[in-house]
């Protein structure tokens, strides 16, 4: 079974996004994995280490909590399940959002 690409690729490693990766989308408006994003992140923090996890960490679990109800809006539900979750998943967005600033925030990351 082949994966489900995204049309981006990230600005970081260069390499295709499919969308059962974690990935983000930055303030200038390109698009990264997480992974590749938390690695530079982490090496040209300008904050002390726990702090910059706790904003990663708090970044991965809004990701991954995206991905989560992206997969549960798929299945056959009553219509207001369906807007509950969809705003769910938007709260979670919102939320990925404001972390990924705070990362660029206090490191080199887009550099």
């Amino acid at each position: 079974m082949s994966r489900a690409e995204t049309k981006w690729t990230c600005d970081l490693c260069k390499s295709k996004i499919y969308w059962d990766e974690l990935f983000t989308f930055t303030s200038k408006k390109t698009v990264v994995h997480y992974t590749c994003f938390r690695d530079k992140a982490t090496k040209t923090a300008k904050l002390e280490p726990n702090q910059m996890k706790i904003i990663l960490d708090s970044l991965e679990d809004e990701l991954t909590d995206i991905t989560v109800y992206k997969q549960r809006m798929s299945s056959n539900l009553e219509e207001d399940v369906k807007k509950t979750l969809e705003q769910a998943e938007k709260d979670a967005e919102k939320n990925a959002a404001l972390l990924t600033r705070l990362v660029e925030k206090f490191s080199g990351v887009l550099d």
